[in-house]
């Protein structure tokens, strides 16, 4: 007799048998039970979790000659038929090849006839969602009121693409995916009736990469018997599935803690022993994971499996880093499955993870930050180029009005002046506008260009020959971004005092006199001109003078009148000679 796959040797034939499913096994065994036989039903599930299986165990379980019965014989023709694959009462068939409306008109017509022996006439369409739009149409008549001889069971992996009016006609059963523990049991099961000397460790690993899929877990148990020749060990099908196993990845995620050049230098040793990116990511992810839970609680059976060494080494890396740490690395390299698993180029995309791992803990320095201290910036960090983030937020308040604020010769202090530091850079004004320049601060940068910059005594001191120009810094708009860009273009604090003086000219203008306070407030409080300031960024009222004294008007004498003449010399035709009489 030719050999025979495990996975249809061992294909259950009771719902007694099926692992994992027991809310559909519950459910339609009842419905069997009490003669609430529905005419169609949809199995949606991942692969391998039973779908098409469970529709051959319900035909079977209709058309028993002991039946309709939740737990058939096995032993009667109709079973023996069913399981089979010979009655022509139940049919199978591939929504993927039988895809059009002339497809569906066939079975139509032969869903009239009565069954030819059986009690039911079962179809069974596996991947009904393949199904064209017409096909879908062309069975909604029939799939809603079917002959009563008639059961549909519709199989599928994306309900999704089932049609509502396809869905309110049915009735949906979802099959979850399977846990390692029912995997894993169900192939111990196998492996003992089969003779195969399988592993503790190998069976852990099967059940674990088997994905929830108890078909898939069969190919790779059968596949690792065929290698190791009746034998299945862990080291087997580590090299079967291209696993690089718990040590490898803890020596990775010990060469990422250690910067960016041993994680890159270890990376192609792990490719060089045939190591398969998806699983080298899923193993770097559960080596992170399981930092992150011993860091958080210290329990380590809520580990994965390790051996004694491999757990020694897990306490070992988890006391390297702070749990804080362990979770900016668990969330990067999570958020990294795209360009590692979604990427015409996945050797580079996993670089660029590598990279990640080891930047990330210089990203923010979790030390102090309950106390609500800034973080410190790592010293081997370059200053930030122009339109970064600062690495640490600061809160900050408005600056006090022009009336409230203290005044003195040199005008308001607006900036506590920081202690210690290294001391402020000269070019300090003309980074800080270039910086504003790269954010499109449009607005801040036409109030800067009409003001002048200088470090004095570690400060920087604006100063501008117009008051009203440096009250517009102060706004809560303008000010919290200018405060925001100067500690990142010095790389800490700055104070800032701001100084009006008439002396001072504002760049770009020529002697232009200091305006009246009292037209300045004349002039703002006028709609027409808080208009034109708000519609054009950058607008500046520079000078504000009274409007000039309304000329007298004066009398025009006859004699002037008469001097009036036209064009060419003729006399206006719109002055009257004097004397002359209507």
């Amino acid at each position: 007799m030719a050999y025979e796959a495990l996975a249809r040797k061992w294909r259950p034939r009771t719902f007694a048998e099926i692992v994992g499913q027991k809310h559909v096994t519950q459910a339609l065994s009842n419905a069997i039970s009490s003669g609430r036989i529905h005419h169609a039903y949809l199995f949606s599930g991942s692969r391998g979790v039973g779908k098409t299986t469970f529709a051959r165990i319900l035909a079977r379980a209709l058309n028993c000659e002991k039946g309709p019965t939740s737990t058939p014989c096995l032993a009667c023709p109709a079973c023996e038929e069913i399981g089979s694959g010979a009655s022509a009462d139940v049919q199978e068939i591939d929504g993927a090849s039988n895809t059009g409306i002339d497809d569906i008109r066939r079975l139509r017509e032969n869903a009239a006839y009565a069954p030819s022996r059986l009690r039911y006439k079962v179809y069974i369409i596996d991947e009904v969602h393949m199904l064209s739009k017409a096909a879908f149409n062309g069975l909604l008549k029939t799939l809603e009121e079917p002959p009563p001889h008639v059961v549909f069971v519709f199989a599928t992996t994306e309900p999704n693409r089932v049609p509502d009016t396809i869905l309110s006609r049915v009735q949906r059963f979802d099959f979850r995916m399977l846990t390692e523990e029912e995997v894993r049991g169900r192939l111990a099961e196998m492996a003992r009736d089969e003779g195969i000397d399988a592993g503790e460790d190998a069976l852990d690993l099967i059940g674990r990469y088997a994905f929830g899929s108890m078909r898939d877990g069969q190919s790779i148990l059968e596949q690792a018997a065929v290698s190791g020749d009746g034998k299945v060990t862990a080291e087997i099908v580590e090299g079967m599935l291209g696993l690089v196993g718990p040590e490898a990845a803890i020596d990775l995620v010990a060469a990422v803690l250690e910067g960016a050049g041993p994680a890159l230098s270890r990376f192609p040793a792990l490719l060089a022993r045939g190591a398969d990116l998806r699983h080298l990511f899923l193993s770097l992810i559960d080596v992170l994971r399981d930092a992150a839970v011993l860091a958080f609680t210290g329990k380590e059976d809520l580990l994965f499996r390790h051996s004694p060494a491999s757990l020694a080494r897990m306490r070992d890396l988890a006391g390297r880093r702070s749990r804080e740490e362990w979770m900016l690395l668990l969330d990067v390299a999570f958020r990294s499955e795209r360009d590692v698993l979604a990427t015409e180029f996945p050797h580079l995309g996993f670089e660029l993870l590598l990279l990640r791992l080891a930047n990330a803990p210089s990203l923010v320095a979790v030390e102090g930050l309950a106390e609500g201290a800034p973080a410190a910036r790592p010293p081997e960090r370059p200053a930030a180029p122009a339109g970064s983030a600062p690495a640490a937020t600061f809160s900050r308040k408005p600056p006090p009005d022009a009336e409230t604020a203290p005044s003195s010769p040199s005008g308001p202090r607006l900036a506590a002046k920081a202690t210690g530091g290294d001391p402020v850079p000269a070019g300090l004004w003309d980074a800080l506008r270039r910086n504003l320049e790269g954010k499109k601060k449009t607005l801040l940068v036409g109030l800067l260009s009409q003001m002048e910059g200088e470090v004095q005594d570690g400060e920087l001191v604006i100063s501008c020959g117009h008051e009203m120009v440096l009250e517009r810094l102060k706004e809560k708009d303008k000010w919290p971004l200018l405060l925001s860009a100067l500690e990142e273009t010095a790389g800490r604090p700055v104070p800032v005092r701001l100084s009006a003086s008439a002396e001072k000219k504002s760049p770009g203008s020529d002697a232009v006199a200091v305006p009246d306070a009292g037209l300045e407030r004349k002039a703002l409080s006028d709609p027409l001109v808080l208009a034109v300031l708000r519609e054009f960024e950058g607008a500046t009222l520079l000078k504000v003078q009274p409007s000039p004294p309304a000329a007298p008007e004066e009398a025009v004498t006859p004699t002037e009148a008469s001097g009036d003449v036209g064009e060419e010399g003729e006399e206006s035709p719109y002055t009257e000679a004097p004397g002359e009489e209507e």
